[in-house]
């Protein structure tokens, strides 16, 4: 397999879009856009929320990690409404799509862990015609007790790429860099509470992405029992009645 075959590629004929949703988002694939900018490749990455106070957070950080505030693009969506807005997002992600010209994009994975993140993979999947990469941040709703972050449900396809020592104090160092949300306590808890289920803390250790091959937006992306769940709640109706809204799924 070719370098620019693998998700983990560091070719410099390939141009990045991330597309996140909320700044912190970008908290879970933070080191490999360092990684990739210290190599020189062409990364670009855009939010579909912010807020004067969350866009300075989000520019302090891509500039830690060596993206130009000329690379980075900041849409008008709403926190908590973005199912309701995609019919209002979808011209300005074919305007940034075709004004960039992505090699690949990656965003958050289609994993029923918030609706917002969600309905970003899915204007992302509407817009852009070449391969989209996700990103795990979390599932599954509010289902479960304790969420899981930085895991796929279905692992198949992921590729992972390690940490070391000194990147897992950077990728620590950004998750502090923004002190407007709770999102570093919020993954300390998660930290804790992965403790007290016996398992080794372990979110900083690693970054992981997959080419998204998930694209049926009316079933969950899940393992049977999960997905079972999933149908049971009121966000996927909420999520199923955005999508048929839309009117603009492929």
């Amino acid at each position: 397999m070719g370098e620019g075959s693998k998700i983990f590629s560091l070719s410099p004929k390939i141009r990045w879009l991330f597309c996140f949703t909320h700044p912190d988002d970008e908290i879970t694939i933070a080191i490999w856009i360092k990684r990739l900018c210290a190599a020189g490749v062409d990364v670009h990455m855009c939010w579909t929320h912010s807020t004067p106070i969350r866009k300075a957070e989000a520019v302090t950080v891509a500039t830690r990690l060596g993206v130009p505030e000329s690379s980075l693009h900041f849409l008008d969506g709403n926190d908590g409404q973005v199912c309701d807005e995609i019919q209002h997002l979808l011209p300005q992600f074919r305007e940034l799509m075709a004004r960039l010209q992505p090699d690949r994009v990656c965003c958050g994975a289609f994993e029923q862990g918030h609706l917002d993140h969600d309905a970003t993979n899915y204007v992302v999947n509407q817009t852009f015609n070449g391969p989209v990469y996700e990103i795990p941040f979390y599932h599954t709703y509010f289902i479960f007790w304790l969420q899981r972050f930085n895991r796929f449900s279905r692992p198949e396809g992921q590729e992972v790429l390690e940490l070391t020592e000194a990147e897992v104090a950077e990728k620590k160092a950004v998750a502090k860099s923004y002190p407007s949300q709770n999102i570093w306590s919020l993954l300390l808890y998660h930290e804790i509470g992965q403790a007290l289920l016996l398992r080794a803390p372990q979110l900083a250790k690693t970054e992981r992405m997959r080419l998204q091959t998930h694209k049926d937006f009316r079933t969950p992306s899940h393992p049977p029992f999960k997905s079972f769940l999933v149908r049971l709640s009121r966000r996927w109706r909420i999520w199923l009645d955005a999508v048929e809204k839309s009117g603009h799924l492929k």
